[in-house]
């Protein structure tokens, strides 16, 4: 009985030992894969904000041109109607 008690504790011992060493190499991959799977989505929200953060550049800078070029213009009509006014007024004077 003796004998048998050692013989069953040692078999015991050996597949506890495979089982926990099984386990040893399956938890390094677990976390590998965890991992991969954590760094996969915060590149992917880091791309979505890059992209967000280039459109509303993109954005800004059109309508800073669109509010420069219209502010030209502007400035182009109101060059305009003075020297416009200022001939009538030459013209005016004149008769």
């Amino acid at each position: 009985m003796n004998k048998l008690t050692k013989v069953s504790l040692i078999a015991s011992l050996l597949v506890s030992a495979s089982v926990s060493a099984s386990a040893d190499e399956f938890i390094p991959s677990n976390i590998s894969a965890t991992l991969e799977r954590n760094l996969a989505t915060q590149m992917q929200e880091m791309m979505v904000v890059a992209q967000q953060e280039l459109s509303l550049s993109l954005q800004a800078q059109l309508s800073e041109s669109l509010f420069e070029t219209s502010l030209e213009q502007a400035v182009d009509v109101a060059d305009s109607e003075q020297s416009n006014n200022a001939e009538i007024t030459s013209a005016m004077a004149n008769q």
